[in-house]
């Protein structure tokens, strides 16, 4: 049987063999394929073939890529003729510069911009399908594709880096005139991003030019005033300049701890979230000399990480909090107009880090008291006869107060049951709180605990954020948002908990962020401890170290209930379970 052209085989496997009808066409002339899509298919068949350990992005990538050739009527994007294009060689000489974004530059396999004299196919093929892949490689990193879901770290970490398709990338590559250009426009243009950059870009030049002064571990307690060796080195180590001579032309001592150097280690000590004192003890010293806070790249590597997590646009008017800095922030038009400090929550209660909107202001809440409180911290307490009363407390059933001690603890579930506290002056939420729901279930309030606001670390809260002055961000919001006075808002304050609930006309952006580190407008460099270990993870993670990162129980599950032992209390005992609740809870409230 002679071969079959395409029309016969298509003929013979719709009617079989042996129809007496069919009619068979003699093969067409096969087409030679011009080089240009001898590399096209060439590329195609590369990327179908399997490969081993590639990531979800990777794989995404190479199915776009595949597809993207055939629209494009397997053109190559890279090459002319047997050369590399202009584009395609700018476009090289960008990603080799990624390290200067914070990126690895050893991440992006790269063909060399000469290919020879004469290449063959399967150079040109390599070259076009390696220039591709790493195109969009380096616009997925720039984007947070190198960690695309940090919940898998933390479920506190709740961002979704803002990645684009790698589609939309294949078709601003090939529209551009620019494609390495397109790239950086990738990368954040947030002012925060743009500062640590340059900060990277600095300390990589100081280690190739600089050696770092480093002040002796153990000494005396210096202190202004005094005279020692070792304030030469702490005045080398701070950069702060010797006093001119005096009248007589008598030089300033080097050794004596003067002015100038007290004004530079307070400025020392409070960018690095001490106690700003100017005394200069064993723990400034460690501090000095990087200690646990030392600022090398991969601090700064790690919160450019973060910003490639946040929202393109932060809004014109929005309220920031920094949990390391334990500082809630509002912003408008990128200008500060106010500043406030907060209590976190506690290192296994975080305050979750994620973005959502403003909705509405609430003069004298109510506390209704959250699922995980009720089960692990007062239903032991109430099993044990305590009373809600004293502490303001109350019960509901079914929308109806019931009386806790008429309840039968070691068989309720108190998950059926709401516990809450109303509005008054021993409200733990004091005056107002500020809603903006979420999956959380946290929010920002006021406090009758204000003594905790003094202390440099302030992990107290069992997730929701504490304003120490709750009242100015009341003001301050609805300033911004409706045209209030401060007067009106202290009269609605003031005239009880009735219609306390304010409507916002403009929801407003909240950012609950986590950076370790960051640049102020005069230009300096801050760090501050990595109370939650985010920082920690992202580090490990960059690297690849997926296993070592600290793990914890997912917050968002359902709070398992567990019945609870009653064990017989005597005298007071039973109040003061309760009342250790509220101490562990609210800080002695």
């Amino acid at each position: 049987m002679r071969q079959l052209g395409i029309a016969a085989i298509a003929a013979v496997a719709i009617h079989g063999y042996g129809m007496p009808a069919l009619a068979l066409e003699p093969d067409p002339p096969q087409r030679l394929l011009s080089a240009d899509e001898a590399v096209a298919i060439g590329v195609r068949s590369s990327l179908s073939a399997t490969a081993r350990n590639l990531s979800d992005g990777d794989k995404s990538d190479r199915s776009a890529l595949a597809a993207f050739y055939v629209t494009r009527e397997n053109k190559p994007m890279w090459l002319d003729g047997k050369a590399l294009t202009a584009k395609a060689k700018a476009l090289i000489d960008e990603i080799k510069r990624a390290d200067d974004w914070g990126l690895d530059a050893a991440d992006f396999d790269l063909p060399p911009t000469d290919l020879g004299a004469d290449p063959g196919t399967d150079v040109l093929v390599d070259a076009e399908t390696r220039i591709s892949i790493a195109a969009l490689k380096y616009a997925r990193f720039a984007r947070g594709g190198r960690i695309p879901d940090p919940r898998q770290m933390s479920s506190y970490l709740d961002r979704d880096p803002p990645i684009l398709s790698p589609v939309k990338v294949l078709e601003g590559l090939t529209n551009t005139d620019d494609p390495g250009g397109y790239l950086v426009n990738l990368q954040p243009k947030h002012d925060g991003f743009e500062h640590l950059r340059k900060k990277l870009i600095e300390l990589r030049q100081a280690e190739k030019t600089e050696q770092p002064v480093i002040m002796p571990a153990t000494g005396p307690l210096l202190a202004p005033g005094k005279k020692h060796a070792d304030v030469v080195i702490l005045r080398q180590r701070l950069k702060a300049e010797l006093p001119p001579a005096a009248a007589d032309g008598t030089p300033a001592d080097p050794e004596f701890y003067d002015e100038t150097l007290e004004t530079a280690v307070k400025a020392y000590q409070r960018e690095n979230g001490m106690t700003t004192d100017g005394l200069v003890g064993r723990n400034t010293r460690a501090s000095l000399n990087g200690g646990k806070r030392k600022i090398d790249e991969g601090l700064l590597i790690a919160n450019m990480e973060e910003w490639r997590w946040m929202p393109e646009d932060l809004g014109r008017t929005y309220v920031w909090v920094n949990l390391p800095e334990y500082l809630v922030r509002v912003i408008k038009d990128g200008k500060l107009i106010h500043e406030e400090r907060i209590i976190a929550g506690q290192t296994d209660k975080q305050t979750p880090v994620f973005s959502h909107e403003l909705e509405t202001v609430v003069l004298h809440p109510y506390w209704a008291v959250p699922e995980s409180i009720k089960v692990k911290e007062l239903l032991p307490s109430l099993a044990r006869g305590s009373s809600l009363e004293r502490r303001g407390l109350r019960l509901q059933y079914n929308g109806r107060d019931v009386d806790p001690l008429s309840v039968d603890w070691s068989r309720a579930d108190i998950r059926a049951y709401n516990v809450y506290q109303p509005p008054g002056g021993g409200n733990v939420l004091g005056n107002v709180k500020f809603l903006f729901p979420n999956k959380h279930q946290v929010y920002m309030h006021d406090t009758p605990t204000k003594g905790l606001f003094s202390e440099s670390t302030r992990t107290f809260s069992h997730g929701c954020m504490r304003v120490r002055n709750p009242m100015r961000l009341a003001e301050i919001v609805l300033e911004q948002d409706k045209g209030w006075s401060a007067d009106k808002v202290q009269t609605l304050l003031a005239k009880g908990p009735n219609d306390n609930n304010i409507k916002l006309d403009s929801k407003i952006p909240v950012h609950v962020t986590y950076f370790t580190a960051w640049v102020d407008d005069a230009g300096e460099l801050h760090s501050r401890p990595d109370m939650y270990q985010h920082e920690k993870r992202i580090r490990l993670a960059l690297a690849g170290q997926w296993d070592r990162i600290p793990r914890h129980r997912d917050h968002l599950l359902p709070v398992p209930y567990v019945r609870p032992q009653i064990v017989a209390t005597q005298g007071g005992g039973s109040s003061n379970a309760l009342n250790d609740f509220f101490g562990n809870l609210f800080g002695g409230f």
